[in-house]
């Protein structure tokens, strides 16, 4: 667990705070300088308009940190800094030049500080709780094609290690992304199994490399007619080793998106996180089973 789910609630909440109060800005900057400003100049209109662009683009990028499970530590503190220079800024703009406001725009300045203070404190407080995911994930895209991987350790020996990844039909309680899985034909190399997605859809798989005791992989059949994904390609291997705290596994994916460069794009750029995250939920209920099955 990295806990999180604090922190990501309160940037939701400042994304929500913050796109509303860019909109107003972007849209009614006309009637709301008169308001905010004693003797409002023509320019200052067109200045509110940029403010609340800059808002609105701080607001998406509050709700993409929001919407990522492994959000760090440093990333949040990195939006306490922005909301800490958002408040300093206001108690200069009334210390230094509050005489430039109306009584509504002080109250409003001052209000809207008082809001941003407190999602900085809160956002601040709830960093401190989020801790880094034990199994070690990266997903990176190299030469057109996307390299997802994941380790982890468990206390268990390597030969309970084994027997629970070659559980291919229990593969479906650990994986999110998987439902069901249904071995076809054989054991070892060349093994078939179709695996079910949430929704129902499925594809078949082959195994192409297989090492008693060592490692395994699959290549999913891309190829095929109804295959639900727009992936070219897409293989995977499991392995595992001894380590001093028992053993160590490690899944690595490979997989091409199809379509021009622009479909490969916008492919890599949601995958990540998914694949990130159906792979440290996968390593981790892996080893939760690893390690109550050699307690056993």
């Amino acid at each position: 667990m990295t806990h999180s789910r604090a922190a990501r609630r309160f940037l939701g909440m400042n994304a929500a705070f913050s796109g509303l109060n860019g909109l107003m800005a972007l849209v009614a900057a006309g009637m709301l300088a008169p308001i905010l400003i004693e003797f409002p100049e023509n320019w200052m209109p067109l200045a509110l308009r940029l403010m609340g662009l800059g808002l609105i683009g701080f607001s998406a990028l509050l709700v993409f940190l929001a919407r990522n499970r492994f959000v760090t530590r440093a990333a949040v503190n990195e939006i306490v800094l922005l909301d800490t220079i958002w408040v300093v800024g206001s108690v200069v703009l009334i210390a230094f030049f509050g005489d430039l406001l109306t009584t509504p725009g002080l109250l409003i300045v001052t209000a809207v500080a008082i809001v941003v203070a407190f999602f900085a404190i809160a956002q601040f407080a709830s960093a401190a709780k989020i801790t880094k995911p034990v199994p070690i994930a990266e997903v990176t895209m190299r030469d057109g094609k996307l390299y997802a991987s994941v380790k982890r350790t468990v206390k268990a020996p390597t030969e309970t290690v084994w027997d629970v990844m070659t559980d291919h039909p229990a593969y479906a309680d650990v994986a999110s992304n998987i439902a069901k899985v249904e071995v076809m034909s054989g054991d070892g190399l060349g093994m078939k199994r179709r695996c079910y997605g949430p929704k129902g859809e499925n594809w078949e798989e082959t195994c192409d490399v297989f090492e008693p005791g060592k490692s395994f992989g699959f290549r999913i059949h891309t190829e095929a007619e109804d295959y639900p994904y727009p992936i070219a390609e897409l293989s995977g291997r499991w392995t595992v080793e001894q380590h001093p705290l028992g053993s160590e596994f490690d899944i690595q994916i490979i997989a091409e998106p199809k379509g021009n460069p622009v479909a490969r794009w916008l492919f890599s750029a949601i995958a990540k996180q998914q694949f990130k995250g159906v792979l440290i939920d996968l390593a981790d209920g892996w080893a939760t089973r690893m390690e109550s099955e050699a307690k056993a």
